[in-house]
């Protein structure tokens, strides 16, 4: 990516330096290409850094965001002793099926602190590799939770307690409260002090289930590729769409349920279904960082993009820029447009939203437990599997802003109103 940076930086520099050395002004064609070169440089800039954030994270265990103190993270490492992940699952259904414990499994559980045993009261940790593999891939393959602010749960913790502030509005005070006077105009100073408001966050459990014959262990190599396959999609799939629109209830509550949600209104007589320029705008400016935030839309907002314009008499001009080449993203008003069909349809409220996906907490804990029964199946001669993964996230921000000199709030969530 930093060698396609270069050369998009080389490229426009020479066609700035050509027209400096013939002593000219650009061409038209000229200046249109160095404008589209300077869209691709910014994004990739910006996904360079984000790279670069998200590189840091991994090597570093961030304890403090947002004034809030989070709990101490721990690297439980298990020993590698099974080949593959059905190799594991074959144990963990020997287990049900003869009673007889697989030493492995053991040393796995002990390494975690995870119950030994099966069924209700317990479960066998997978692998650290192949676990891993799941909740990894699934992280870094969706376009959403790479972005999201993201923090590992100690062994011994089931959910983080920290301390916030607490405020709705910068027009007066800062921080919930604080302000400060000059000397020579006030003739008291009031005191203030920072509003703190305490937060919590329990894990909660994301399960699946799947069911294996007893010819698993013939099929071995490919029932482990479709398993982890299956379930590292399942997985972000469905954090990608709590990320949206949870409701909060035993699964994180997604951005368009928090109450730091800006909706804004459609324009009068606009018709049904559609994205017209005025909505880009007036969701733009409603942004708390606009250089942090992307578009987060439906796949199906896209048709209304392409042939979106910004009005100048009876005619217009076009106001949305395509992706240009292999590896780019498009962007509107400068900044990229990310497609996900875990947002609303076209014409809902979420189809097409402005995010600074940075201000979302997602909190996870170890990697995926699988426990096992033999009898749900028993007349089918199939071994059913659960796999319980724990997780939870919402929005770092219980409310919108409000700034000064304006009676609009502000947010790091900003969303469009329904289009019927």
């Amino acid at each position: 990516m930093k060698t396609i940076y270069d050369n998009k930086v080389k490229e426009q520099n020479a066609i700035l330096n050509l027209a400096t050395a013939e002593n000219r002004d650009m061409t038209t064609e000229e200046l249109e290409k160095v404008k589209n070169l300077e869209v691709e440089i910014t994004n990739l800039d910006e996904t360079i850094k984000a790279k670069v954030k998200a590189d840091a994270r991994e090597v570093e265990s961030k304890k403090v965001v947002n004034n809030s103190v989070l709990p101490d993270v721990k690297d439980n490492k298990q020993p590698r002793l099974f080949k593959n992940f059905v190799e594991q699952l074959i144990a963990v259904k020997n287990v049900a099926t003869t009673g007889k414990m697989d030493e492995r499994l053991a040393q796995i559980n002990n390494a975690t602190g995870a119950n030994e045993g099966n069924g209700a009261d317990g479960g066998f940790a997978v692998q650290s590799d192949f676990a891993g593999l799941m909740m990894e891939t699934a992280a870094k393959s969706g376009n959403i939770l790479p972005l999201l602010d993201t923090y590992e749960i100690s062994g011994k913790a089931n959910r983080i307690d920290w301390v916030d502030i607490d405020e709705t509005s910068v027009a007066t005070t800062v921080f919930g409260g604080v302000m400060v006077y000059w000397a020579a105009e006030a003739a008291t100073v009031t005191e203030s002090k920072p509003k703190l408001i305490a937060k919590k966050m329990e894990l909660e459990k994301l399960m699946g289930i799947a069911y294996a014959t007893y010819e698993l262990d013939a099929d071995s190599s490919f029932i482990s590729d479709l398993y982890t396959r299956a379930f590292t999609l399942a997985i972000q799939r469905e954090l990608e769409n709590c990320v949206i629109s949870g409701t909060g209830a035993g699964k994180p509550l997604g951005f368009l349920k928090g109450g730091s949600l800006v909706e804004v209104t459609k324009e009068t007589g606009q018709t049904a279904d559609t994205v017209v320029y005025e909505n880009i705008v007036k969701m733009y400016n409603r942004a708390l960082d606009k250089n942090k935030s992307v578009w987060l839309m439906h796949p199906d907002v896209q048709a209304e993009l392409d042939f979106m314009q910004f009005p100048v008499g009876v005619g217009g001009v076009p106001v949305y820029l395509g992706a240009s080449s292999v590896g780019t993203l498009a962007s509107l008003k400068g900044r990229p447009i990310v497609e996900n069909d875990a947002c609303s349809a076209l014409g809902d409220l979420g189809d097409i939203n402005f995010v600074d996906l940075s201000e979302y907490m997602l909190i996870k804990k170890g990697g995926v437990v699988a426990d096992t029964s033999m009898h749900v199946q028993f007349l089918a001669a199939e071994n059913c599997f659960r796999f319980i993964f724990r997780a939870n996230g919402m929005p770092k921000k219980n409310s919108a802003l409000t700034i000064k000199n304006s009676a609009l709030t502000r947010s790091s969530f900003v969303t469009l109103k329904a289009r019927a």
